[in-house]
């Protein structure tokens, strides 16, 4: 059985996150854009807090979050986990919770985000999911904060982005 080519994204990449700068999304949190997948609502990201750095909105995941800790540690208000250095996360859709890092070098991770829609979180004003919405994060805000670098596969299957390395897997074979 062979596979259907002209179903698949053509383009590998691979980004060096490195030289992607950070962009601040809350007092002492940023976010990278390492890859936006638009058709499948699915964003690969690289995530900081300063050492210091309030906490991160109390958010409700409409996505699953999936994240490897590189840097440091972070853990939930709401709980008494502490995510250290080299340890893997998974966030399910649903869950709600304030992340935060007294972790005196800062706090990093790698991380994808995947969701059945465009809204990836539900930001909230409280710890509290009843309290009021103060905004959502999104598909399109990653690819608001995207660099040049940042691979992307938009809606129409145009894909854009000048990554370290990027080549078409597919040339030379048909489509079945």
């Amino acid at each position: 059985m062979g596979a259907d080519f002209a179903q698949l994204d053509r383009i590998t990449a691979d980004i060096q996150a490195n030289d992607l700068e950070w962009v601040e999304v809350a007092e002492g949190s940023y976010f990278k854009a390492l890859t936006v997948h638009v058709p499948t609502n699915t964003v690969a990201y690289a995530f900081r807090m300063d050492p210091g750095a309030p906490d991160f909105p109390s958010h409700f995941h409409i996505c699953r979050a999936m994240s490897f800790t590189t840097k440091g540690w972070f853990g939930y208000r709401e709980g008494t986990n502490r995510v250290d250095n080299g340890m893997f996360s998974y966030e399910a859709p649903g869950s709600f919770h304030t992340p935060f890092s007294d972790c005196p070098e800062g706090f990093e991770a790698r991380g994808i985000f995947e969701s059945d829609s465009e809204v990836l979180l539900q930001n909230h004003v409280k710890p509290n999911p009843n309290s009021e919405i103060l905004g959502l994060f999104t598909v399109q805000d990653f690819l608001d904060i995207a660099s040049p670098e940042t691979h992307i596969v938009h809606a129409d299957g145009r894909v854009t982005g000048d990554p370290h390395f990027k080549y078409d897997f597919s040339e030379g074979i048909e489509p079945s």
